[in-house]
């Protein structure tokens, strides 16, 4: 299929830059910097680990909030790509959307000398420290989506498109409405690096068509039944209200609850960004107009293999001026595509 190869031969693309990185591209790592028992306080003796060779691998990840449907997507692809290896294990965490937790976390996950990290930040600016102590230690991070802050050089970031996400929502919202209307954003949480960036790139596209006008802004912090509150607040301040774009599927979802609970099903335009099997449905229903779908289980397959190639050779980030990105394949979906995506591609 065309995402996982696109999926694959980025993750190629990372491969080489990692030989070139490690100078030998040989399958042992030594690591450069102290290990993460010495970060503990243990033993500062270097580790030398092989996961194709049947060593025990530990990998860690760690998620903002684990019961929602990207990062459980994310986490059965991790759980995926590492399950042809007995040796392998994948412990899972969720911070219950707090950086505090993640931070907490994090420094466990140190101190027990986890080989890999797959995160997704909860608070950039919080977590680059815990980014930073596990690199020092020689483990590899690898963020997912929600990135720390970007001058804190790390493994690797595997990310769904942001601002084109959102430009390619704001043209086909603007296409279905005739290019005329008032619309309202549901925002996630204000300071995140790709939830600030899919607005950005909705509110620069929208602004190509006079006749549309952006009317309110707030936050549902990614929460459907906080959108559903939000929505309701939209459809009594603006009764010809005629698009939603909201930053995620659940708070579109939410909104779309809230539509149908006004009698307003079908009648005003649904946008979210991510494409969970539960929006394709109510695209599929007149619910909702459209997403903007990533193959979650592809991320985070990608994720795991990064992180499988970084354990399994000389790697070291410090050879790194900037973080490596892989870009997931982004697909617009609405009522005319939704078809296009297969039932074992929906997470």
């Amino acid at each position: 299929m065309k995402k996982r190869v696109i999926a694959l031969a980025l993750t190629a693309i990372m491969a080489l830059s990692l030989a070139a990185c490690g100078g030998g591209g040989t399958t042992t790592r030594e690591d450069n910097n102290a290990s993460a028992g010495a970060a503990a306080g243990g033993s500062s003796a270097k580790v030398k680990v092989d996961p194709y060779a049947g060593d025990e691998v530990k990998i860690a990840y760690i998620a903002h909030d684990i019961g929602t449907p990207n990062n459980q997507g994310w986490k059965e692809g991790i759980e995926r790509e590492c399950a042809s290896w007995s040796n392998i294990k994948v412990d899972s965490y969720g911070a219950e959307e707090s950086a505090e937790t993640q931070v907490q976390i994090m420094t466990d996950c140190i101190n027990q000398g986890y080989n890999a990290i797959i995160l997704q930040c909860s608070d950039g600016t919080a977590l680059a420290p815990s980014v930073k102590q596990a690199e020092e230690a020689g483990i590899p991070v690898i963020t997912v989506n929600l990135d720390c802050s970007s001058d804190t050089i790390h493994s690797a970031l595997v990310m769904a498109v942001d601002y084109d996400a959102g430009r390619m929502a704001a043209d086909k919202m603007a296409e279905q409405m005739g290019e005329a209307g008032d619309i309202a954003i549901i925002q996630g949480v204000p300071g995140l690096e790709r939830t600030d960036n899919l607005e950005k790139g909705f509110r620069d596209t929208i602004a190509n068509y006079p006749n549309i006008k952006i009317v309110d802004a707030q936050s549902a912090s990614f929460q459907k039944d906080t959108a559903m509150t939000v929505m309701n607040s939209f459809l009594q301040s603006y009764p010809d209200l005629k698009g939603v774009f909201a930053i995620n599927d659940a708070m579109a979802e939410g909104a779309a609850l809230a539509a149908q609970s006004a009698n307003k099903k079908g009648q005003i335009c649904i946008w979210g960004a991510d494409g969970e099997k539960d929006a394709l449905a109510m695209i599929e229903s007149g619910d909702m107009a459209g997403t903007i779908y990533t193959n979650s289980w592809d991320e985070g397959s990608t994720a795991a293999k990064i992180a499988l190639l970084m354990i399994g050779s000389e790697y070291d980030y410090t050879c790194l001026t900037a973080t490596p990105k892989v870009i997931m394949e982004p697909i617009v979906v609405t009522a005319e595509t939704v078809g296009n995506i297969a039932p074992e591609d929906r997470w």
